[in-house]
């Protein structure tokens, strides 16, 4: 009983002693936080696309309406059975755009004239064998389109590529918050939370836009269409907090 009575009474005057000549501390203070290391890592994995999406559009002028809208239409539905030929369904093949509207000239010093019609359509069309996305845009364009443009490639399953970029950004953090512990004299301790930054789906664009007449190309003008596409690459962005274990004191 004597000896717990001596350490209370030494532990009431050191807290007396400290309590001397300095302003009272609030109850309840927050204590000081834990150290903590925060890294970030950025995870990378390529795959390869296996289908793209083509844009194909049909412009055509005219004195008149009737007359600009009804060759646009006869054009657009030559496109449409050639896309069909080719194994594209109704599902792969979407009207993007369609207008008409009047052109006008605008004379130095004088009053707006018109000047006829232009009808313009957009097909989109989303192409799964890539072997044949350069002959479509040769097809296309020999059978009355005006413009190609668009091209993009992707890939239908980018799970496993996803999952596998965010595990090398979560390894990048780890070692980075492994090597700041070391160097500052300490050890890396649990894992206190870990944020995805964000996660690019992969998106190759050819870019570009292609004009050309059908008449060259079916005399054997220009050589036959060629796009290469390359690899597809999936980013994943971490961010981590991890607790700091001090080395021993010196």
């Amino acid at each position: 009983m004597l000896r717990r009575f001596v350490v209370v009474s030494l532990s009431f005057c050191a807290l007396t002693s400290r309590s001397i000549g300095q302003a009272p501390v609030a109850s309840g203070a927050p204590s000081a936080k834990e150290p903590e290391l925060t890294t970030s890592g950025r995870g990378e994995t390529r795959l390869a696309p296996d289908y793209a999406y083509v844009t194909i559009g049909v412009t055509n002028p005219a004195q008149n309406a009737v007359d600009a809208a009804t060759e646009n239409a006869r054009r657009f539905e030559s496109i449409m059975g050639l896309l069909h030929s080719f194994g594209l369904n109704d599902r792969q093949l979407l009207t993007s755009r369609y207008n008409l509207t009047q052109n006008f000239e605008y004379p130095k010093n004088g009053q707006p004239k018109p000047s006829g019609f232009v009808a313009r359509s957009t097909i989109r069309a989303e192409v799964h064998r890539l072997e044949d996305l350069g002959k479509i845009i040769d097809a296309t364009i020999a059978s009355g389109a005006t413009e190609v443009s668009g091209v993009q490639f992707l890939a239908s399953n980018t799970d496993e590529a996803r999952r596998t970029a965010m595990t090398e950004a979560v390894r990048q953090a780890r070692a980075d918050a492994d090597a700041m512990a070391r160097a500052a004299g300490g050890s890396l301790g649990r894992v206190i939370a870990l944020n995805s930054g964000g996660i690019s789906l992969p998106v190759y664009n050819a870019g570009g836009n292609m004009l050309a007449t059908g008449a060259s190309l079916m005399s054997g003008g220009n050589p036959p269409t060629t796009i290469a596409p390359g690899d597809l690459v999936v980013t994943a962005l971490v961010f981590g907090r991890w607790e700091f274990v001090g080395g021993q004191s010196r």
